[in-house]
């Protein structure tokens, strides 16, 4: 397949997100396997504490690990992922999984992070019509637990440390006749699943592909490929899904078609409505917010802002920004407003700042802009939402 140079979280990127699969090497410095395991632990915690569920799951030797003391971040050594595997796994025990999903509505520094390190992938892929998880995969094993399975999604799997092996088929005439298939529902969307648990994987190797990838590596494949992994050694890897809604779905995303700084145009809402299936309670603000997340749903921020915050006295208004984080910033003009929406969050705003937002969604990181008087609030907000920092 052919492949474009590109610096995003992935370099190169997968130009034809209709491939089946491939792997690509990858380099984002930011996203790496310590801030990962913190935000597995960060929902491990979350469900040990009943504040969600279906989270996480740890399995050892095919035994599923109930009970929250067993779990990452039930002690206080559990902060380093090696600790926690020796403590869980015992003498003879051949193969253990720690697997947690929604990481990045748990961990707000990873969401940012994986909003920053994506971004670049909307110009390929467009938005999908689904949401964008993010699921992590930890320690040693024959084959996933599960066993052979395909989702409505396209994957990207980013290992960080270790290597692994990713098996895949294609179509489904090389399932033997008679083996049982379970259908099963994905817990966030709803999208269906299936699995062949009782078929071994090693006996049918040789009618699929085998790629490996290491800490720098990662796997791609689209939407209703088979596919089970295998780690012989402790890995620990990010998958990034994109919910297609379908096994097999020609358009996987629609282009986010940004003017030359941010802003949309006034239908591409409607369009997106129609593309994803959402009714009208998915105003233009709303499908905005979707889009500026990436189809994630996020961490709110450490300090969350008022919904509408009262101006600021003049002596406090900001008068320079640093450009903090190179995430979507997206605006879209209705009337004498401008909906304005990052990181997730959307706001109304003047007209009058359009020119603004265009100097500061064209800056570097680390850029400092200076902020006009009639921008402060929205300066503000954006540095609320961790897009900027108040310098001065």
């Amino acid at each position: 397949m052919h492949v474009t140079q590109r610096q995003s979280i992935t370099d190169p990127v997968v130009a034809d997100p209709g491939a089946d699969w491939t792997v690509l090497p990858w380099d984002f410095a930011a996203l790496d396997a310590a801030l990962v395991w913190e935000a597995g632990v960060a929902a491990a915690r979350a469900e040990a504490a009943r504040d969600a569920d279906d989270l996480v799951k740890v399995i050892c030797d095919g035994a599923l690990l109930w009970k929250p003391d067993d779990w990452p971040g039930a002690q206080r050594t559990d902060h380093e992922r090696e600790k926690w595997l020796a403590r869980v796994t015992g003498a003879g025990t051949s193969a253990v999984l720690f697997y947690a999903r929604g990481l990045q509505q748990h961990h707000r520094r990873l969401y940012e992070v994986l909003l920053e390190g994506l971004a670049p992938r909307l110009a390929g892929f467009g938005l999908p019509c689904g949401d964008v998880e993010s699921e992590m995969f930890y320690g040693h094993y024959g084959a996933t637990p599960g066993g052979i399975h395909r989702e409505g999604c396209s994957n990207l799997h980013l290992v960080l440390a270790g290597s692994k092996f990713m098996h895949m088929w294609s179509g489904d005439d090389w399932i033997p006749s008679g083996t049982r298939l379970r259908r099963d529902e994905e817990p966030l969307q709803g999208t269906l699943e299936h699995y062949l648990p009782e078929l071994d994987p090693h006996e049918v190797l040789p009618l699929g592909t085998r790629l490996s990838a290491s800490a720098g590596q990662c796997f791609f494949w689209r939407s209703g490929i088979w596919h089970v992994g295998e780690s012989p050694e402790p890995s620990l890897s990010i998958n990034i899904a994109s919910y297609t809604g379908s096994f097999d779905n020609a358009t996987t995303g629609l282009a986010l078609p940004c003017g030359p700084r941010g802003e949309m145009p006034a239908d591409w809402p409607a369009r997106y409505r129609e593309f994803a299936g959402l009714g009208p309670d998915h105003g233009d603000a709303r499908v905005l917010a979707r889009a500026s997340a990436l189809g994630m749903r996020g961490a709110a921020p450490d300090t969350a802002p008022a919904p509408a915050p009262a101006p600021a006295p003049a002596t406090d208004a900001p008068s320079r920004v640093r450009v903090r984080s190179a995430a979507p910033l997206l605006w879209l003009p209705e009337g004498q407003w401008l909906h304005v929406a990052t990181h997730g969050a959307v706001r109304a705003f003047p007209s009058g700042v359009g020119g603004w937002l265009e100097g500061v969604a064209g800056a570097e990181p680390g850029d400092e802009p200076a902020v006009p008087a009639a921008a402060a609030d929205c300066a503000r907000w954006l540095a609320e939402q961790s897009l900027l920092t108040v310098v001065a």
